[in-house]
């Protein structure tokens, strides 16, 4: 039995697809199945940060101080040395 690819990609003309992935194939005929997809629309920066700083709200997550980051970069600094 020969192994079937699922992948996507755009259909560019009437004659032309481009896959969004290279498939292991070389150049051989293949069965094509043509099912439209809903593009998903893409969403701000300002609503992915939102998204990203509610969610870290939630879980009661901590941003380091001003001082823990400094203390931190110092000690790597510090460690090129040695």
């Amino acid at each position: 039995m020969q192994t079937a690819y699922i992948t996507t990609g755009t259909l560019n003309d009437d004659w032309t697809v481009t896959l969004d992935e290279a498939l292991p194939l070389g150049q051989v005929k293949v069965r094509l199945a043509i099912e439209p997809i809903e593009m998903q629309s893409l969403r701000s920066h300002d609503e992915v940060v939102a998204e990203i700083w509610e969610r870290q709200q939630k879980r009661g997550f901590q941003p380091p101080t001003r001082a823990e980051v400094d203390a931190d970069l110092a000690a790597e600094r510090d460690s090129w040395d040695e």
